[in-house]
């Protein structure tokens, strides 16, 4: 009778958000030292891309296999992703700080070009690692290429997490809904959305043998 209702859809929802929320206090407790967030993220996405493809796939054994696997590439991309973060936030502060006149669009338009190439960075970046065996500046390259290739998905991808911010902007009693809010993200905050970007980043990766039967041969 165990075994039968754990086959049941309420059982696979529950497990699914067990799944989501360990992966999420995984996320947040390797990612922390900043350093270590490539890896972290693509140890998260890399699991769900796995789970999702295989049955019975260890959650917590897993993660850890792929950070390890995958540190010092994910690493490498982390670097470049956060140089293109600092660089955005800098030139965001100067902008509306200090800066007037005709350096103010100068700066205001380094920052955003900035700002989108950390955030490609990190919507194909560290999936890519996840999935296909490549050079680090190839993971770099094709990030770009898949943003023209598919900046719906792209775009989609970013509204995931955009939308629980979004709620709490709109909410009329923000402070009371932040409670709700923290521990929302505590569970879920990242390893949501990331799920989610992860179901549509499967559409995208099918174009180039994602969809390929395990153990057939690369072309």
């Amino acid at each position: 009778m165990a075994q039968y209702r754990d086959n049941t859809p309420f059982g696979t929802i529950m497990r699914a958000l067990g799944d989501l929320i360990t992966l999420n206090l995984l996320w947040f407790a390797c990612a922390a030292p900043i350093i270590t967030f490539g890896a972290s993220t693509t140890a998260m996405v890399s699991v769900m891309f796995k789970r999702r493809r295989y049955h019975g796939v260890p959650v917590i054994k897993t993660f850890f296999e792929e950070f390890v696997k995958n540190f010092k590439k994910a690493t490498l991309i982390n670097l470049v992703f956060l140089a293109f973060g600092v660089i955005a936030v800098v030139d965001y502060i100067f902008v509306f700080t200090q800066a007037s006149g005709a350096i103010y669009y100068v700066y205001i338009g380094v920052a955003s070009i900035a700002a989108l190439c950390a955030l490609i960075l990190l919507t194909f970046g560290f999936a890519q690692l996840a999935v296909f065996e490549n050079k680090v500046k190839n993971y770099i390259k094709n990030s770009f290429i898949l943003a023209f290739i598919a900046p719906g998905k792209m775009i989609l991808c970013w509204i995931f997490f955009i939308v629980p911010w979004a709620i709490l902007l709109l909410v009329k009693n923000p402070m009371e809904f932040l409670e709700y809010f923290g521990a929302f993200y505590l569970m879920w905050g990242f390893s949501g959305p990331a799920y989610l970007s992860v179901i549509q980043l499967e559409k995208v990766f099918s174009r180039f043998g994602y969809d390929r039967e395990p153990g057939s041969p690369d072309e």
